[in-house]
């Protein structure tokens, strides 16, 4: 009797066990989002790729862009504020902290308007050249915003899925939402 109830005992705890990290919760499958964000997990640089491959950029600035935006990720700091469910949807409120980026951005705008000059090339305007120094300028970037966000979700099969997250979510996520309008 004492082996049943211990084969019993060890039986319910591996039941339990695997159905609870079988099947996380919109708040879960939040954060385990974010976090492929600050590992810059390979999902994510994948679609970094694409978002950046099709930027009018040179190789080489290509790669500063995406240097700067995996750091950007990397330092990306977060907090569950809020979960509602609503039978098979759910939403998750995050107050998420990134490098301000657009900041950054319109640091740079600015001093092509005081400067225009400096980004001429044989008395003509040289993009490519305001562009390495507007790279520049968010590779120094060490401000900080902080933003929520909402995270939809869905349910199907008893598994929370993430819906495709909208242009503001990534705009934000990126550090490259424009506050000011």
């Amino acid at each position: 009797m004492k082996k049943f109830f211990k084969i019993f005992s060890i039986l319910l705890c591996v039941t339990i066990l695997s159905g609870c990290m079988g099947s996380m919760g919109p708040s879960e499958k939040t954060e385990e989002m974010l976090n492929r964000y600050i590992k810059n997990d390979q999902s994510i640089m994948d679609e970094l790729d694409e978002y950046i491959g099709k930027q009018d950029l040179t190789e080489e600035q290509k790669e500063r862009y995406k240097d700067i935006i995996k750091n950007e990720y990397s330092s990306i700091k977060y907090e569950i504020k809020n979960e509602t469910i609503d039978g098979d949807a759910a939403t998750v409120e995050v107050s998420i902290e990134v490098k301000d980026l657009y900041k950054a951005s319109n640091i740079a705008e600015d001093y092509l308007i005081e400067h225009p000059t400096e980004f001429y090339t044989d008395g003509v305007y040289d993009a490519s050249k305001f562009v390495d120094y507007k790279l520049g300028v968010m590779e120094e970037s060490t401000d900080t915003v902080t933003y929520t966000i909402y995270v939809n979700l869905i349910k199907t099969d008893n598994i929370w899925t993430i819906e495709e997250l909208d242009d503001t979510t990534l705009e934000k996520i990126h550090g490259i939402y424009n506050y000011e309008s």
